[in-house]
């Protein structure tokens, strides 16, 4: 600071000098003119100065990443590998498309028209050490079928029951006109009214009994009269039973007036009318079968396993059903029955699978497939999805995935075989019972592909 100011007091002093001599100008100027230069040195060192330190610093940084590289010490850390998703595509190929999840809106939904429905199954490719696959029919499980029967002979008045129309244990089912059944009756009400006087008859021999009056061998013979009246009154009692009367119903019956010639027929079962093979106005015989009804939420399949194959199987072993009805869809039973003796022509044994048939899905008389586990074994079944389940994003096939929430879905790649009868069995990627979008799934893909314009 003091250097600057002396400085500065020289100058001042050259300045008033210089108006008193020329001579003495013109010098002053020539060392005005020196100190100028030397400060702009002085400027241009301070400068190569600060550009000499920030090489050394840059040298001395170099110097310790590349003397540190083999001990390991401050290595910097490489970048993480690039995901299949992540990598761009290249020519020819396109990149695996990873599971994402979509959201939209309500209203949205509503409008698309979404369709939800569980992944199905089928019966998978027979690999070796599988069980042996047939076809069969499906037949009423005759265990739990049960005919309705007129026991009297004659005319048909009602039916009430159409075939195929389900029915409820004790309701009536068909009405018969019967002579046999008035006659009876008539034989009951005689029956009765005999039996009133046996009774009272053995009540006067006994009094008279005690006092003396009659012998011990007529008091017999009234006993022996009594029983033999009560034995017949039971009797056609349970004949009117038999014949379709109830208990009610005969305990009423006092007088001829009451005798009536219908008799109702009542379904022994709660079930199914399989069979109706009588018309109102018809003349039956006794044990007429009018009608068949059966318990349909059981059935039976009957099949023909080949003589080579029944080492394989036995009874109590799983057996899936299949139809062309219901794609995608199984049915699970087990064998009850194996036939001891073999058709001669087709060197076959019938073997029947019993199997629960919840709302009567399966049919009677609907041919279906079977394929038997080995014994120990189970059957080889895969997942399905319906064709227009199956969106493509990206040249990958993806399928979308319902969550509980109805708003939101997730995208799931799939790797599926070929295509069969409107179905893809799938290889990966979704699992039995899983629930997927049959229909609307375009919209869903068009919303990815509006989040992802260059599909990564």
């Amino acid at each position: 600071m003091s250097e600057r100011t002396e400085e500065q007091r020289k100058d001042e002093s050259l300045d008033t000098s210089t108006s008193e001599d020329p001579v003495t100008a013109a010098r002053i100027d020539e060392v005005l003119l020196t100190r100028k230069s030397r400060g702009k040195g002085r400027k241009g060192a301070v400068v190569a100065g600060v550009v000499v330190v920030v090489l050394a610093v840059a040298a001395g940084l170099l110097w310790y990443f590349l003397g540190t590289k083999k001990s390991g010490a401050g290595r910097p850390v490489p970048v993480p590998r690039a995901t299949a998703g992540d990598q761009p595509a290249t020519a020819g190929t396109s990149p695996t498309i990873a599971e994402a999840t979509i959201t939209l809106a309500p209203e949205v939904v509503a409008r698309a028209g979404i369709k939800v429905e569980q992944v199905g199954e089928q019966l998978g490719t027979t690999a070796e050490g599988a069980g042996p696959v047939s076809t069969g029919v499906v037949q009423a499980n005759t265990y739990r079928s049960t005919p309705v029967v007129s026991l009297v002979g004659g005319i048909l008045r009602k039916v009430h029951a159409e075939q195929g129309q389900t029915v409820r244990r004790g309701q009536t089912v068909a009405v018969v006109t019967s002579d046999e059944l008035a006659m009876t009756q008539s034989r009951y009400l005689a029956a009765l009214a005999e039996l009133d006087e046996h009774h009272k008859h053995h009540r006067r021999v006994t009094s008279l009994v005690e006092i003396g009056a009659v012998s011990r061998e007529e008091m017999e013979q009234a006993v022996t009269k009594l029983r033999t009246a009560e034995s017949d009154v039971a009797s056609l009692r349970q004949r009117l039973l038999l014949l379709g009367l109830t208990s009610q119903r005969i305990g009423a019956l006092k007088s001829s007036s009451q005798i009536s010639s219908e008799v109702s027929l009542p379904a022994p079962i709660t079930g199914t009318v399989i069979t109706r093979s009588a018309n109102p106005g018809e003349v039956i015989e006794a044990n007429k079968v009018i009608l068949l009804v059966a318990d349909l939420s059981s059935v039976w399949v009957v099949a023909q396993v080949y003589e080579k194959d029944l080492g394989k199987i036995r009874v109590g072993s799983g057996a899936s059903i299949t139809t062309e009805a219901y794609q995608g869809k199984v049915f699970r039973g087990s064998i009850s029955y194996i036939d001891p003796s073999l058709d001669q022509a087709t060197r076959t044994a019938q073997v029947r699978i019993e199997l629960a048939n919840p709302g009567q899905t399966l049919k009677i008389g609907m041919y279906v497939s079977v394929a038997f586990a080995t014994v120990g074994g189970a059957e080889n079944t895969v997942p399905v999805v319906p064709v227009s389940a199956v969106q493509n994003v990206n040249n990958q096939q993806v399928v979308f995935v319902a969550t509980n929430d109805p708003n939101v879905f997730v995208m799931r790649p799939v790797r599926l075989g070929p295509e069969s009868q409107g179905r893809y069995p799938v290889l990966e990627g979704v699992t039995i019972g899983d629930r997927i979008v049959s229909e609307g799934g375009f919209l869903l893909r068009a919303e990815w592909l509006k989040l992802h314009p260059a599909g990564s």
